[in-house]
């Protein structure tokens, strides 16, 4: 249950009822205990980064059938190294060069239905969008045409919610193969299910960068970066604690502990045993909003959008006269604080069960009562 935090307090914040699932700007997700200890036991010993970051890495090579991996400052981290990497190699005078490209192949090839808000972060290391097809889709001579001998690589993004109507991965990689350029996939919030750790690498991804603090449930700045051992070594030299494109991007050896034991932890968990959990945690809650009238009340899961069991509340805005972003302010600002999501396209909040704690399920059902009764 959500109670005050005497560190939080000191500040003046009141913590929330983290109800959207593990986004970022309210923290991520919470470790386990196992985590917290492991990274304190850390902390009291020095060790060197560079090596730890290599051990850590075979065991995320050994867990997602890649050659090599590494850990990276998130997911946003791994996007920004993969696309170093594919452009200086393990070449010293280039790595020190980024973010100036002169001399080096530094265009991005992608899918236009892949550009968003985290395709940016690409350019921080110098790279050049080269955009593939419409808003409608993508088909291969369209891909075809904008891979250049200035290529440096393919981008492709998967993630809840991001049109699928362009191609597929592995289409993707065999034109990319073809012109001997790699891939590169962000698939930041794509777990579970658990099975998508390796699936990535056998449809043709050459390097795969996953957030370690979302569903994983390591520190919340750490990631997941794996594939070809040649691109890993070159993401390796454009990190920190070298002299870098990445040495702002600095990762600990608390985080890479806590990372690799929030992994150990998450390869032993099993999906549908916590799926059911899930159910279990948000089925109170539909129970009490399923008697409100005109409001839609389902509990979803699909590959698409609702990677865990998801309480989804049709709102009917334009015929009930509900605001969604005056219900967002009055959740946030009231008592208990509740941070939720909005998807306009839907018309519907969402209650994601992944960070509610035990009994407040029954505190946010009271809450959301309150504010969707008539």
């Amino acid at each position: 249950m959500t109670d005050r935090n005497p560190v939080y307090d000191e500040l003046g914040i009141r913590p929330v009822i983290h109800a959207a699932g593990t986004i970022t700007s309210f923290g991520g997700s919470m470790p386990r205990p196992e985590v917290m200890e492991a990274m304190t036991l850390a902390s009291r010993s020095f060790v060197g980064l560079e090596e730890l970051n290599q051990k850590v890495g075979e065991y995320i090579a050994e867990i997602t059938g890649a050659e090599a991996g590494m850990v990276v400052s998130g997911a946003a981290g791994g996007v920004v190294l993969s696309m170093a990497a594919c452009m200086t190699g393990t070449n010293p005078a280039l790595v020190r060069q980024l973010p100036d490209t002169t001399g080096m192949k530094n265009e991005l090839a992608i899918q236009k239905i892949h550009r968003g808000g985290y395709s940016h972060m690409y350019t921080f290391a110098g790279a050049q969008f080269a955009e593939a097809g419409s808003v409608n889709g993508c088909m291969p001579e369209e891909l075809e045409a904008v891979i250049t001998e200035n290529t440096a690589a393919v981008a492709y993004l998967l993630g809840p919610g991001v049109l699928t109507n362009g191609l597929s991965l592995s289409e993707v990689a065999e034109i990319a193969h073809a012109h001997g350029v790699p891939v590169i996939v962000d698939a930041a919030a794509m777990l579970p299910p658990k099975s998508n750790l390796r699936r990535y690498i056998s449809e043709g991804a050459d390097l795969v960068t996953i957030s370690g603090g979302k569903y994983i449930g390591g520190p919340q700045g750490t990631g997941l970066l794996f594939g070809r051992r040649d691109l890993i070594d070159a993401a390796m030299a454009n990190s920190a604690p070298f002299h870098s494109i990445g040495r702002p991007q600095k990762v600990t050896k608390e985080e890479m502990i806590g990372l690799y034991t929030a992994l150990t932890l998450f390869m032993e968990q099993d999906d549908e045993a916590q799926f059911a959990t899930y159910r279990d945690v948000i089925s109170p809650i539909y129970k009490q909003l399923n008697a409100i009238d005109n409001l839609d009340v389902s509990i979803r899961l699909d590959d698409a959008k609702y990677h865990v069991p998801t309480l989804v509340l049709g709102l009917r805005s334009y015929e009930t006269g509900r605001n969604p972003q005056e219900l967002l302010r009055q959740l946030l600002e009231g008592e208990p604080r509740v941070f939720m999501t909005y998807d306009s396209n839907s018309d519907a909040l969402s209650v994601n069960p992944i960070n509610l704690q035990p009994g407040e399920q029954h505190m946010l059902a009271a809450r959301l009562v309150e504010l969707l009764r008539p």
